[in-house]
């Protein structure tokens, strides 16, 4: 199927009032999980590649990868920017044909220092007018997400979010509303501000975005879609699912490697013996927060 919008999986969320799940891929068993969990569970897909990725490899090589896995899909996707950073980066990702774009504003190129309001506002409305201008969404972000725990001033402002999205005309826009990225400490878990997330949609009346989506309790994920979150990110609950799979299964070789050594025999290195497991943890993860967000069947 060609790849579609995220403006365009949005429509049909907001009407139906679920959340689209998007779903990080660093490598090709990461993008096989992602595609075999959306055919799986019949729901509609936002693949992402961050930023990040360009300290790793080529987007180039990923994404060529990326795109022959997508069209064999039979359900609608959209390709999809995670954090770009800069104006430079989001044109990179836009010349390699991705269909939504996020530009984090928030903090600056380094992903470390926070913007000011006004030069979110710049660099969003630079990237804002160029994706627009290709029919590409676009997503913003305002609030500094990864910084609960700090202070109210990471969540977002209900009235500084409504004047944001008038100011620089983004389609999609991720809010603080008590998540940050990765995993929370043991024991601890994020508290979601639900009366935050229903008074900045009244406000906005955008497809909301939840960053951060690994680790949050299953009531606060549908508290949040039925007050507004349209989109939610999962990246570290992936890893999390591969690293436990790799674990197991290289506990499992070094026990065969210990038993031919003690026959005699040859031992035997199959990278695909440790990847095929791990690409089905994955796709198990990504399939059961399709069911919670309730997008499966959606497609």
């Amino acid at each position: 199927m060609p790849l579609v919008t995220s403006g365009e999986l949005m429509k049909d969320a907001m009407a139906r009032k679920y959340a689209v799940g998007a779903f990080n891929a660093v490598n090709m068993e990461s993008a096989q999980a992602i595609c075999a969990a959306a055919e799986e569970t019949r729901s509609p897909l936002l693949l992402q590649i961050t930023q990040t990725t360009l300290a790793y490899t080529e987007p180039e090589e990923l994404v060529a990868c990326v795109k022959v896995l997508l069209d064999r899909l039979s359900v609608p996707v959209a390709l999809h920017l995670d954090h770009g950073r800069s104006f430079e980066v989001c044109m990179r990702f836009l010349r390699l044909g991705f269909t939504s774009i996020m530009i984090d504003g928030s903090l600056d190129e380094t992903g470390k220092k926070p913007r000011t309001y006004e030069e979110n506002i710049a660099v969003t409305r630079q990237v804002v007018a160029a994706g627009h201008a290709l029919g590409v969404t676009v997503e913003a972000e305002i609030g500094r997400l990864g910084e609960i725990g700090t202070g109210a001033e990471a969540l977002t402002d209900p009235d500084e979010a409504a004047q944001f999205v008038a100011e620089t005309g983004v389609d999609l826009l991720a809010v603080g509303i008590g998540t940050t990225h990765g995993l929370y400490k043991p024991g601890g878990e994020p508290t979601i501000d639900t009366a935050r997330v229903k008074a900045i949609a009244e406000k906005v009346k955008l497809p909301l975005v939840m960053h951060g989506g690994t680790g949050v309790p299953e009531h606060s994920v549908r508290e949040g879609v039925q007050n507004g979150i349209r989109k939610i990110n999962i990246d570290t609950e992936i890893r999390v699912a591969f690293f436990d799979a790799v674990a197991r299964v290289v506990d499992e070789i070094r026990e065969e490697h210990r038993q031919a050594d003690a026959a005699g025999k040859a031992k035997k290195y199959d990278i695909r013996k440790v990847l095929a497991p791990a690409r089905d943890a994955m796709r198990k993860a990504i399939a059961a927060k399709m069911e919670l967000f309730g997008c499966a069947g959606k497609a």
